[in-house]
């Protein structure tokens, strides 16, 4: 999904009960468990940062909480003032939901749960997320390539790779490297362009 759609695709769903998840993923590229396991104990708004220290997976046909796999998919992104507007507006929506339900609310923390209470299947959010997009009139993506869309926006706009490799959870810079190889030889030439100006100035 290229910016023009991402863009097009938050606007389309900014009322949906998912916009805070759909914004992180194209935004973030957290994968599809660590999404699922965010638990409101690990956000903190007003530092703007949310932790990703446990990921959500199924296993024997139950979805379950679990460590992440590595040392480095345990850690802190930072979030701009648009997520964080996001994110305090879907906690206000995740309180109200819990007061409308009462004592039937199954509330355990997570951000990502249905209207009572009980946190999401991983593969119930890709599902979901087919739909929004067949109703934007995209072709198929998976849910996945949200994750490499952040990415590849993140090193187009000149973000450092070590930056990029952290907020990913990528064991080191070298298999960001390698994965968004593509991505790099325009942004090679935009940046030789860019400094061939500053030092030579413009062709007469």
């Amino acid at each position: 999904m290229d910016c023009r759609r991402g863009d097009k695709f938050l606007q389309s769903t900014a009322s949906d009960r998912m916009a805070f998840a759909w914004s992180l993923l194209l935004t973030r590229g957290p994968r599809r468990g660590e999404l699922c396991g965010l638990r409101w104990e690990g956000v903190d708004l007003a530092a703007g940062v949310v932790r990703i220290n446990r990921t959500r997976v199924v296993a024997d046909g139950h979805a379950v909480d679990s460590a992440p796999k590595t040392r480095s998919g345990r850690r802190s992104v930072q979030l701009d003032p648009s997520l964080v507007s996001i994110l305090w507006s879907h906690k206000a929506s995740h309180a109200a939901a819990r007061l409308a339900v009462g004592a039937a609310h199954e509330d355990v923390g997570h951000l990502l749960a249905d209207e009572v209470g009980r946190p999401c299947r991983p593969d119930s959010i890709s599902q979901w997320f087919d739909q929004k997009v067949k109703a934007t009139g995209f072709p198929r993506i998976r849910l996945h390539d949200c994750r490499h869309t952040a990415a590849s926006l993140m090193l187009a706009a000149g973000v450092p790779i070590k930056v990029v490799s952290e907020m990913l959870g990528h064991a080191s810079p070298t298999i960001t490297l390698a994965i968004y190889a593509h991505v790099l030889p325009g942004m090679a030439e935009e940046a030789g362009a860019a400094l061939s100006g500053s030092l030579l100035g413009s062709p007469q």
